[in-house]
């Protein structure tokens, strides 16, 4: 069971929460981390739970979890001799299904698992080698390990290359909404390729051509993220993409769709100019900036009396900027 791509359009459905406290979030992650089972399961038994809450950001919470439980395996190369070791001792006992059930018994995702596995059984440490498997198991030499490890492929909602182009659809999907709405809002920009035309290299999702008012504060550029966002992930955007928009471009806004806990606002590291909203900003909330377009009043025929006496003729001031509040 995949997860669904959320509905954009807003569709009739009930709204669910999507700023939690931090007792609603340690509730989530203390439900995921006493899971037994695949995480696919995990984030079903998590929607019947937590119902109030925003489906895709428990999505993006068990992924978040997930992630930080998996991400030092690679270095565990007795694991890895342990697992070939149990998979070659049974694989005669199963007919199918016997890396999953591996999955479920070692709290692993079942492509983290496979990926072990390969690895220790084509003695390879280059990733792109065991990443090539998995994304073709028909190239693996043993049949019946393909079948597995294909098994294994369908029935992971969190790695593996059907979970990594459902992600970038939804991404993709999030970053043409918010082009959407800033156009409707009335809002000029740059989008990643102009920008990169322009020789940048770390760009926002769009960037003001005239920057903006958002309750007071100026906005030159706007991030989307199609996910949830919690304190540790946020800190760890800004360290790779945020702070490089501020100081190049200054202050911005970052848009986690799905939610974010309550705490990620008030970080400190927002200091240098980063406003955290999970939606598109409010159009009474939104200020832009004008050129004020200023009459010139007809020009006096001069006279010879005027010449004689020094006098000259009225000149027009120059268009000053103005702050006109959207209507």
């Amino acid at each position: 069971m995949m997860s669904q791509i959320p509905d954009l359009a807003g569709g009739n459905g009930q709204q669910k929460r999507k700023i939690l406290s931090g007792g609603e979030y340690y509730q989530i992650t203390r439900f995921i981390s006493g899971f037994h089972g695949l995480p696919i399961d995990c984030e079903f038994e998590l929607r019947n739970r937590f119902r109030d809450v925003e489906p895709m950001a428990l999505t993006c919470i068990l992924q978040s979890e997930i992630f930080n439980r998996v991400r030092g395996h690679w270095k565990q190369d007795q694991r890895g001799k342990r697992l070939l070791k149990a998979y070659e001792e049974q694989k005669n006992l199963y007919d199918n299904a016997l890396l999953i059930r591996m999955a479920c018994a070692e709290a692993l995702n079942p492509v983290t698992l496979c990926r072990m596995l390969l690895q220790e059984k084509y003695k390879t440490r280059h990733r792109s080698h065991i990443s090539q498997l998995l994304r073709y198991p028909h190239l693996i030499d043993d049949p019946k390990l393909a079948a597995n490890v294909q098994q294994c492929i369908v029935s992971d909602n969190q790695d593996g290359s059907i979970t990594d182009l459902r992600r970038r659809i939804v991404g993709e999907e999030y970053e043409l909404k918010l082009k959407n709405l800033a156009k409707e809002a009335g809002i000029h920009f740059y989008d990643e390729q102009d920008l990169r035309r322009m020789g940048y290299d770390k760009t926002p999702d769009i960037k003001m051509i005239l920057p903006f008012l958002y309750k007071g504060s100026v906005i030159n550029w706007i991030e989307s993220k199609a996910n949830f966002g919690d304190t540790k992930g946020h800190k760890s955007n800004i360290q790779q993409q945020l702070q490089s928009y501020c100081n190049r471009f200054g202050p911005g806004i970052i848009i986690y769709w799905f939610g974010y806990h309550e705490e990620t606002p008030a970080l400190p590291d927002n200091n240098i100019g980063i406003t955290v909203l999970a939606d598109f900003p409010a159009k009474e909330d939104l200020v832009f900036m004008q050129l004020a377009q200023e009459e010139y009043p007809a020009e006096t025929p001069t006279t010879k009396e005027d010449s004689k006496s020094g006098s000259q003729p009225i000149v027009a001031e120059c268009p000053t900027k103005e702050l006109k509040k959207l209507s």
